[in-house]
This record gives structure tokens, sequence and C-alpha cells, in this order.
């Protein structure tokens, strides 16, 4: 019975998440003429040193692959390479930040400074939130906020339990880039 409730507060959480993902209609920002824009993918992420039963600080390294969209019928791919950091264990992330670099296919880069984040976990689902600010390229001054979702394969306690640390995790990933 438990096991099924657990499964039911997954696939909500998941549910949840995934209507999260559908792009919004984006308003056209700043002179530049340029709109604010959606990157919606999946993401593999590793930890160093691996996430084990006792939080302590990690370093967290992590490969997206976007499909963006900003300007109706605009749409390109793009890829993302987060660096960053938490006090983390196989049960907690506490207060990631970080540092993204996305490369869009027309050449275009911008790179996000991740300076605030939460992170909501039920059961074997753990959505992490990162906000922070372009700094630098397309989108530049602009508000940014990742959010990644993960679906772990076992409850939490059973990978704290293993003998081997917990050194990956892969999901789905959005990045917003709105109004400055």
């Amino acid at each position: 019975m438990l096991a099924k409730a657990r499964s039911r507060v997954a696939l909500c959480a998941l549910a949840l998440f995934g209507t999260s993902l559908v792009w919004s209609p984006v308003a056209a920002a700043g002179s530049t003429g340029e709109t604010a824009f959606v990157c919606s993918g999946k993401e593999s992420g590793s930890f160093a040193p691996g996430l084990g039963l006792l939080p302590r600080p990690t370093r967290i390294e992590a490969d997206a692959r976007y499909t963006c969209s900003g300007r109706p019928g605009q749409v390109i791919p793009a890829t993302g390479h987060f660096v960053g950091s938490a006090n983390a264990s196989c049960i907690a992330v506490n207060s990631p930040t970080g540092r993204e670099k996305v490369r869009y296919a027309d050449g275009r880069e911008s790179v996000i400074d991740y300076t605030t984040s939460t992170v909501v976990r039920l059961s074997t689902v753990t959505v992490v939130t990162l906000h922070g600010t372009v700094t630098e390229g397309r989108g530049k001054g602009r508000t940014a906020r990742r959010t990644v979702a993960t679906l772990a394969t076992r409850v939490p306690a059973a990978d704290c339990l293993l003998p081997a640390p917990v050194n990956h995790a892969a999901g789905g990933v959005q990045l917003d880039v709105g109004p400055a």
C-alpha cells in the first residue's frame, strides 16, 4: 500500500513538472527586438565526491541538450554545460549554486550565474530550481531560472545504503530567460 502511495506521489510530481515544461507565450523585451526565451530538454549530471549518507561539499557538473523557443515559429537547438556546488547527500541537495554556459546552434552563447536555489524532494522525485542572471551574451542582464527534475530508480534511503556512492543523475531540464 505504501509503495502504491509513493508511486502516485512520484507520478503526480512528474506530471506537475511536465506541465511546467509547456512553453508559454514569451513577451518582447528590451530595445534590441530580442524576446525572452524558453529552452527545455534532458540533462545528465555527475557528483564529485559521490553522494553518500551524510551531506558534504560536492561539485556538480551537468550537460544539457535543449530545444529553445523565442519568437513565434523560431526553434533552435542548444547545449548547456553547468558547473556548481552544493552541500549534498543522497537524501538532500542543499543550496546549489553555479554557472552555466549555453551554446546555441546559431553560434551565439549565454553565460548564466545562478546565486540562489530551491530544492523539493517528493519520494523519488527531486526538483531543483536555480535562479540567476545572464551575465554574458544572448539575454545579457535578464533573469534566468533553471529547473531540473530527476527521478531516482529506488527510494532515497536505499541509495544511501549501497556501498558505492551515487555519482550520476539524469533528468529533464528547463531554462527560462525572461525580461531584465
